[in-house]
């Protein structure tokens, strides 16, 4: 190696980090907010972006009893796909930097080519909801049908580009009659698992937001199989869901089997499609990781299955 020692600094917040950078006390970071990327480029620190499988997107409680009864009604999860504006968000907040996620599996092999981001379209997301029986009768601007109102609750963690996404789709979403909550919570708290009390994993939220990876850069997830709902008797289940798609969960058992390369995309294609025409999982922004170098770092390849695997050639220029 032409590297003597590599030294790790944990630093307390994104500040502390940006301002080791800048002022070459540090050679190499990550997982910086995108609202820091200006400044560290005027200081001269590179930023790369590196896809590790994470996309970041919104999740829908659908348990069969004790969801909200409007969620499971797919036109009115579609007109919440088409009542947000994703690619606003991704210029205006994300600096361009990204993009609306189609998938779980976007910049994979794994993703289903023909499919498109949902396009932002109030009056299309209006008309769904009217059809499938959400109205305004009272004129409250709140939509309601069987004497319940739709009011949601959209919770996700305290980071800023989540608060922010929040409070820009809560407006885009009362715009065409559906109210929403914002709870925020700490991570080790919103993680946390059906036991824990989580409030994803027991069903305290409507919505969720968060972007994940199970084992990239392998395109296998459990968070939708049947088997992994959580339950008293099973509370380490993962499909905080809480819903059974029996055409999905057989696609994703047989995709388990598959060796050969091509059938196991085509597998996969089928279950990102199933995916995303029910809106079980809706892209917000792809989420690769951001990682600042100093110009002095030379030689280094950056991997989002294995961030140092090349570590061996990196070198520094005085």
């Amino acid at each position: 190696p032409k590297l003597d020692e590599s030294f790790f600094r944990f630093v307390p917040d994104d500040a502390s980090q940006g301002a080791a950078l800048k002022a070459g006390d540090g050679d190499l970071g990550t997982f910086f907010d995108y609202s820091s990327v200006p400044d560290l480029e005027a200081a001269s620190v590179k930023i790369v972006q590196v896809f590790s499988g994470y996309n970041e997107g919104m999740y829908f409680y659908l348990h069969p009893e004790n969801s909200h009864p409007a969620l499971r009604d797919v036109r009115v999860r579609q007109a919440i796909a088409m009542a947000i504006d994703r690619f606003s968000f991704s210029k205006d907040v994300l600096l361009g930097k990204t993009q609306p996620a189609i998938s779980y599996w976007d910049n994979t092999p794994y993703i289903d080519p023909t499919l498109q981001p949902w396009p932002y379209d109030p009056e299309k997301a209006k008309a769904l909801l009217h059809e499938a029986g959400w109205t305004d009768a009272n004129g409250d601007r709140v939509r309601e049908k069987d004497g319940e109102d739709l009011i949601l609750i959209y919770g996700t963690t305290t980071r800023e580009i989540r608060q922010n996404a929040q409070a820009v789709f809560q407006q885009q979403l009362a715009a065409v009659g559906i109210k929403v909550e914002t709870p925020n919570y700490d991570s080790d708290i919103f993680f946390g698992g059906y036991g824990e009390g989580g409030p994803a994993a027991t069903g305290q939220l409507d919505l969720f937001e968060y972007s994940t990876v199970a084992s990239f850069p392998d395109p296998d997830t459990y968070d939708f199989l049947c088997g992994e709902i959580p339950t008293d008797e099973s509370p380490a289940g993962v499909n905080w869901l809480g819903y059974c798609d029996e055409e999905l969960d057989q696609l994703f058992q047989l995709q388990a089997t598959q060796i050969d390369f091509k059938a196991r995309q085509e597998t996969f294609w089928k279950i990102s499609k199933i995916i995303f025409e029910k809106v079980y999982f809706l892209g917000i922004w792809q989420d690769p990781d951001l990682w600042g170098l100093n110009s002095r770092l030379t030689g280094y390849k950056l991997s989002g299955a294995t961030t140092f695997f090349n570590i061996i050639e990196w070198d520094i220029t005085q």
